[in-house]
């Protein structure tokens, strides 16, 4: 045991040197948050949902990583819609896209939970997937998404592809 102690100190600046470089390594276990919703896109589209209800759709590039969100609603767990290169359904209208389709009723309707939670989850390092935000859904903006269908389009890291509106393929298309 002493002589690992006596190693260390003995290459004390190579062990720092060596630390000091897995820096990078270490930082890319926590993303930057920020930088990642910039490949984010949404749009809320009034396309005749039944009240009472809201629909969520994930649209992704078929070639992208895979990308989450689940959707925590009534105490029950949690639905998830899942896009990318080896999940989701080709849209009709554009196949480079791929894309997850969950349709939820308002919990508290039915004295269930106060809110609906929308997680973005992608993986990161190692392929660890972890939360990039939460949306919440609650009875006092329930109006804003009753009925309607919340279109979450994320594109690959850095990708601007969902940042022309011509690529925002409507529901419809999909």
């Amino acid at each position: 045991m002493s002589g690992v102690i006596v190693t260390l100190i003995e290459n004390g600046p190579a062990v720092l040197g060596a630390l000091k470089s897995g820096l990078g390594l270490i930082r890319s276990f926590f993303p930057d948050k920020s930088k990642d919703l910039q490949d984010v896109v949404y749009r809320v589209y009034e396309d005749e949902q039944p009240k009472g209800k809201i629909r969520v759709i994930l649209v992704n590039e078929s070639n992208g990583w895979n990308k989450a969100i689940r959707i925590y609603h009534g105490g029950k767990g949690y639905t998830e819609c899942k896009a990318g290169d080896s999940t989701g359904t080709v849209a009709k209208g554009d196949p480079h896209l791929k894309y997850s389709i969950a349709t939820i009723d308002f919990p508290w309707q039915s004295g269930g939970q106060q809110y609906i939670a929308l997680q973005l989850w992608k993986p990161k390092a190692l392929g660890i997937w972890y939360d990039l935000e939460e949306i919440r859904i609650t009875p006092s903006n329930q109006s804003d998404y009753d009925g309607k269908t919340l279109v979450f389009y994320w594109g690959t890291d850095g990708s601007t592809y969902f940042h022309n509106e011509n690529h925002l393929i409507k529901p419809y298309d999909l």
